[in-house]
């Protein structure tokens, strides 16, 4: 009897993240069954307002996707960006395992579902297909993300004249056939 409670308890945790999980932006390329299976491999955190989500230089391989709240995300004393709900941080440390670039600090009451390293393997021998695409997703979302720091970097660094014949005739990273723009 205690083992159905427990689990019955389980399950509705896990379909309660679920529900809070695909309110967000980011859960749209996911059928209810896939968010369901990732809430299995999720762990829920809730900051305070000022509370310390993450610092720079942290080896903390995991994903971070605000479900709720807000997150400034602070170099050298400066604010960078905000994070809001539906946006995530953390994808190049939990591919690469290299030290987190910044800190991030919780602008208001912030709930982030987090996935570590091992929950992604784990979800990925678990269910392939889902692994898969979930791969994908944090791959798309490094590649926009590259894509607009490069813009920056070229518009930070000036507009050569186009008739300057030594310089490549596209961004780095982008093919003559790719027309995409980063998002904002």
């Amino acid at each position: 009897m205690k083992l159905t409670t427990r689990k019955t308890l389980s399950e509705e945790k896990y379909a309660k993240y679920a529900e809070i999980l695909e309110k967000t932006k980011w859960a749209n390329e996911f059928s209810w069954h896939q968010i369901k299976r990732i809430c299995l491999y999720i762990d829920p955190v809730m900051a305070k307002p000022g509370a310390i989500v993450f610092r720079e230089g942290d080896k903390d391989k995991s994903l971070g996707i605000i479900v709720k709240g807000a997150i400034d995300i602070i170099k050298k004393k400066k604010r960078l960006t905000t994070l809001t709900s539906s946006q995530t941080f953390g994808e190049m440390s939990l591919i690469d395992g290299e030290p987190r670039s910044a800190t991030g600090i919780a602008v208001k009451e912030t709930v982030i579902f987090f996935m570590r390293e091992e929950h992604l393997i784990r979800l990925t021998e678990d269910d392939p297909v889902l692994g898969v695409q979930l791969l994908w997703k944090i791959s798309k979302l490094i590649s926009q993300r590259l894509r607009q720091t490069t813009g920056l970097l070229v518009d930070f660094m000036g507009n050569p004249d186009k008739a300057d014949s030594t310089e490549p005739e596209s961004r780095a990273g982008e093919s003559e056939g790719d027309q995409s723009t980063p998002e904002p």
